[in-house]
């Protein structure tokens, strides 16, 4: 889960760490996360047990595990303990899971809450653009990744991050691309010198014609952007899933890059879990 930004809350749970607030979209995020370890669980067990390299999953914006949505009770998990939890359920449990958060309260929630449920945790403090090799580091570069990028907006995620994961042969990453992010900043991030763009989509600028209408400069970044995962051999579907909010405004992409042909196939058959949700051409 994605670090909470400043205009949104947390409090204590009652375990005595902090939970997030956050909108009811969250849980459409985790519905699709859930359901891609649950399609992928036959692949993973070919990578878990005695002598094998393992299966890992990565979260380097992880938030602290827990999380309550805005106006309602009941507090849920954030994006480690779902996917620890459902890959338990279905029978191929990870046999590592990194986490890493920018700040250190976070960090410290989500790594004693997953070491709580007996997962196999590394827990690592810091923005993900240092994190990220800390945690490649501790890899095993035979064994099986799912990579899970959930940040706030498109500075926190600097495609150098994607660049490092990428260069594990058998990674798959699900990523969080704020549409809403770009739709709002755009022009200031056009005029900016030190522009968010420039680490999202490096060399963005010599490739997309700023003079065109907003909804196609931003059609042309992300067209961009693509093409940056597949110069890493990572390829994409041709969509990527919209997430909107309750009033139908368009919060965010779930893009997901894979080397695997399979690894698509499965993105494909569990992205859309309703039939409201409209993926969206990168």
């Amino acid at each position: 889960m994605a670090k909470a930004p400043a205009q949104q809350a947390y409090e204590l749970d009652e375990d005595g760490y902090l939970r997030e607030i956050v909108g009811p979209w969250v849980q459409d995020k985790h519905a699709r996360l859930a359901r891609y370890i649950g399609i992928s669980r036959s692949v993973r067990a070919k990578f878990i047990g005695r002598g094998k390299a393992g299966a890992t999953f990565i979260d380097l914006y992880s938030g602290p595990g827990r999380a309550r949505v805005r106006d309602e009770i009941q507090a849920i998990h954030g994006s480690p303990l779902v996917a620890w939890h459902e890959a338990v359920d279905c029978g191929a449990a990870f046999t590592q899971i990194h986490v890493a958060d920018a700040d250190p309260q976070y960090s410290e929630a989500v790594d004693a809450r997953l070491k709580r449920i007996h997962a196999p945790v590394f827990a690592e403090t810091g923005p993900a653009i240092e994190t990220v090799d800390r945690v490649v580091s501790k890899l095993d570069p035979y064994a099986l990744h799912f990579a899970f990028l959930d940040p706030y907006n498109l500075g926190d995620l600097p495609f150098d991050i994607i660049r490092k994961l990428a260069g594990l042969k058998r990674m798959d990453i699900l990523i969080h691309v704020s549409i809403q992010d770009l739709q709002r900043n755009l022009r200031r991030y056009i005029d900016s010198e030190n522009s968010p763009l420039d680490s999202f989509a490096p060399g963005w600028r010599t490739q997309v014609d700023v003079s065109r209408a907003p909804e196609l400069v931003r059609a042309k970044i992300l067209e961009y952007w693509r093409s940056l995962l597949k110069a890493e051999t990572m390829t994409t579907t041709e969509t990527a899933q919209l997430i909107v909010g309750g009033k139908n405004q368009r919060l965010y992409l779930l893009a997901f890059a894979a080397r695997h042909e399979r690894a698509l196939d499965f993105w494909e058959k569990v992205r859309n879990v309703d039939g409201d949700q409209q993926p969206l051409l990168l």
